[in-house]
């Protein structure tokens, strides 16, 4: 903080995630700043400057983004790694459990995303990867484990499982039919749960009725792609982890009442590139539930059953 010019009045305790580690600090007059230590891995300066770059383009524009105080990334030397940080604004909130999702919080998270959509079209190239090349890497090391044969006997033994023949190919033309389309821009691809804030101060244009959302966090998986390989990957997680909304009630409220009818955004919206990349996404959260799981407790996981069944429902795995 003192290499920020940063004087607290008051230090919060840190909120710790998968990636960053983020300790809020108050300042004399009340004001917030937030000063972010970043996961250690290689090329995460360039990851954080993208980053930035995408939520600073959101924030100058009203949207309910993060941006740096400070434009210098603090780097941290140790005998062990190098760490960096950074200070930013404050974002008011806290995000909530799936659970508590009501109909309201689903139409204006699908208007966020449509106003985040409308806006990122006008953003001048910077550098993302693309959204393609990341899940046809994704899609490579999903087709090497489920082509291992112990593998395969573990799923159809264990599981009682067996993928449909074809599911890679077919996702694998999803994504070639969606890279050759036009609207090609920068995408968020974790607009999820744990990063969006609901419940502290915002703009009326993201209230409704009692309900506001407060905050976009987190742009690190930030690519260039079509919107609705975004849409598609937020929904993929609102029918599993929405488990007291039925599918349709989950469309209704966050694609149609949300993105569609309260949003800026004028694109229409593929409804067969959709469901084909929904898949694809149910696919990739399955496989990731088969390797970092063991498969003898994989039943008792509500999130892995409600995926399993969605799939199954699909037509991409069956029971054997």
């Amino acid at each position: 903080m003192r290499a920020y010019g940063i004087r607290p009045a008051k230090i919060h305790t840190p909120q710790k995630g998968y990636r960053n580690e983020i300790w809020p600090v108050e300042m004399a007059d009340g004001s917030m700043r937030s000063v972010t230590f970043f996961k250690r891995e290689a090329g995460i300066a360039d990851r954080v400057r993208r980053t930035d770059a995408v939520s600073e383009f959101l924030a100058g524009k009203d949207f309910p983004a993060r941006q740096r105080v400070d434009r210098r990334l603090l780097q941290i030397k140790t005998p062990a790694a190098t760490v960096y940080a950074g200070a930013y604004t404050y974002l008011p909130g806290t995000t909530i459990p799936w659970e508590a999702y009501t109909m309201d919080h689903l139409k204006l998270l699908g208007k966020a995303m449509s106003d985040m959509h409308f806006l990122l079209a006008d953003m001048p190239p910077a550098g993302l990867p693309s959204v393609y090349d990341d899940y046809g890497a994704i899609l490579q090391r999903m087709r090497r484990y489920f082509a291992d044969d112990k593998v395969v006997r573990a799923v159809s033994q264990k599981l009682g499982l067996r993928l449909e023949p074809g599911v890679f190919a077919a996702s694998q033309n999803t994504l070639k039919k969606c890279q050759v389309k036009s609207g090609q821009q920068a995408l968020h691809m974790d607009f999820v749960r744990g990063n969006i804030l609901f419940g502290g101060s915002a703009a009326p244009a993201f209230t409704l009725n009692k309900t506001v959302l407060s905050g976009v966090l987190d742009f690190e998986k930030t690519a260039q792609g079509l919107p609705v390989v975004d849409i598609a990957r937020t929904l993929a997680f609102l029918l599993v982890d929405c488990k007291y909304k039925p599918a349709e009630k989950v469309y209704k409220y966050f694609l149609h009442s949300g993105y569609i009818k309260r949003g800026c955004s004028s694109g229409a919206v593929d409804e067969t590139l959709l469901e084909d990349l929904i898949s694809l996404f149910l696919l990739y959260d399955f496989y990731k539930f088969l390797r970092h799981n063991p498969y003898e407790f994989l039943h008792a996981n509500e999130h892995y059953v409600r995926t399993r069944d969605i799939l199954h429902k699909r037509n991409m795995i069956r029971y054997v």
